[in-house]
């Protein structure tokens, strides 16, 4: 009866962690759009050259972040394989970004 018992709270737990991964997933998804989003908005703000060189990283980063949410249901590890995927390509936009900007900056200077 007590092997019963803590065979159940075993199963209770596993449950639990797969919930509170599944949530954990999900609100790493919402950051990342929102960081797209803020991305996308940098881009808009700046000149013509800095938006024709940041939109189609933009574009590529959503296109990302889609399929990642939809291979969400293929488990944790394809997940998180995605996500790394996509927490790359942003870093590298916001690169871009950076340096599309000082560019633009410096352009206007001289």
């Amino acid at each position: 009866e007590r092997i019963g018992g803590l065979e159940q709270q075993i199963e209770d737990l596993k449950t639990q962690l797969s919930d509170v991964r599944s949530r954990l997933l999900s609100a790493e998804f919402d950051q990342w759009r929102g960081r797209i989003d803020d991305l996308e908005l940098q881009a808009r703000l700046g000149s013509m050259g800095v938006q024709d060189r940041i939109m189609p990283v933009v574009e590529q980063l959503r296109d990302l972040w889609l399929d990642a949410r939809e291979r969400t249901g293929d488990g944790v590890d394809t997940a998180s394989e995605v996500t790394g995927r996509l927490r790359e390509g942003l870093e590298s936009a916001f690169k871009d970004l950076r340096d599309a900007v000082s560019d633009a900056a410096s352009t206007a200077k001289g």
